[in-house]
């Protein structure tokens, strides 16, 4: 809307309550001085117009002048132009047969153009005052949002590098020992890649393809460690699910370095996503040493905060990431996510 037409629906919204409120003041002096009643409210009404139009066309004519400003000159207007009003009205009767005898009429126009001005035209400048607060704070809240995407960008280009260098050493651990398991995990590694690389070159990915990559990536680590691994996969979310890009993976690698790697007999890694109540859970489950032995092992501190991090500038409290104890050992990591929240996910990944 324009600053024009903005002036003027604000112009017509105060003339209604003006009229109003005038309409009121012209029973009131009626009963001061019995006369016609479209006397009172042509008078009644020549303050209060005079009082709100010569504002707005003020506000509107010198946009620098101060609120301050506005009601002195509006009010002085208001004054003129109303006691000259009502002296075109009152002139016909003899006790106002000359400008003197129009004292109480203008104190009392005074007293109720001031009531009329300062109850509907400053309050309405209050509110427009509010509102140009709430989109001063809208437009401060979408530029730190713009800042926290930005930087999401970067801790998402953290988090790719490191998988990827992890999966490359784990093969070439496998080389000289078990060459035709090496030769096997390259085979999976170039469709892990490929996945791996398209993910990291879109802006959202979906459960499903989330879980793909995971899968392939278990398939690769279970080549290497044998019947030290076993791994399963439940995806019981029948609807499409955005998500941002290798959110999962550093959970999974987490789950097997730290959790798994470390204990001698090997253990079970469970990936478990379902819907609980208005949220959607991602679990991954690991039988392996727990939080206290993990801690020894160099691991993802970085990988998780980055991941907590993403989760904040998101989809701020209708996200999170637990980490804990499993009541079976091990280690059990939640992403949980309110699922109304990832309605509109895909179209702020869409920004960055």
């Amino acid at each position: 809307m324009s600053d024009l037409k903005r002036h003027a629906a604000n112009s017509l919204k105060s003339l209604a309550w003006t009229s109003l409120f005038c309409t009121v003041i012209a029973f009131t002096t009626q009963t001061i001085w019995p006369s016609s009643l479209w006397e009172h409210l042509a008078i009644s009404f020549g303050y209060g117009y005079s009082a709100v139009i010569s504002a707005h066309l003020i506000a509107w004519l010198k946009p620098n002048f101060s609120l301050r400003e506005i009601n002195i000159y509006s009010l002085l207007v208001a004054m003129v132009l109303g006691s000259g009003n009502a002296y075109f009205w009152l002139n016909k009767y003899e006790k106002f047969s000359h400008i003197g005898s129009m004292k109480p009429v203008v104190f009392l126009g005074f007293v109720f153009t001031v009531a009329c001005f300062f109850y509907f035209y400053a309050h309405e400048q209050k509110l427009q005052a509010q509102k140009a607060l709430e989109v001063a704070k809208r437009k401060q809240s979408e530029q730190e949002k713009a800042l926290i995407l930005s930087q999401l960008k970067q801790l998402q280009s953290q988090i790719e590098p490191h998988f990827l260098f992890n999966t490359l050493a784990n093969i070439n651990a496998l080389i000289s020992s078990e060459p035709k398991s090496a030769q096997m995990m390259l085979e999976r590694l170039t469709d892990l890649l490929r996945g791996t690389l398209q993910s990291s070159r879109q802006k959202h990915t979906n459960l499903q393809g989330e879980l793909d990559l995971v899968d392939a990536y278990l398939s690769i680590q279970k080549i290497r460690l044998g019947n030290r691994l076993n791994f399963t996969i439940d995806n019981q979310v029948e609807h499409g699910v955005t998500l941002p890009p290798l959110i999962l993976q550093p959970l999974v690698e987490n789950a097997l370095q730290h959790g798994i790697e470390p204990k001698e007999q090997g253990g079970q890694i469970t990936i478990r996503a379902f819907v609980e109540e208005d949220d959607t859970v991602i679990e991954v489950l690991d039988t392996g040493v727990g939080l206290t032995a993990g801690a020894q092992h160099t691991g993802h501190g970085i990988g998780l905060d980055n991941i907590r991090q993403r989760l904040l500038g998101l989809f701020g409290e209708f996200a999170s990431l637990t980490i804990a104890e499993h009541v079976e050992g091990g280690v059990k990591a939640t992403l949980r996510f309110a699922t109304r929240s990832l309605d509109g996910i895909e179209e702020v990944l869409d920004e960055r």
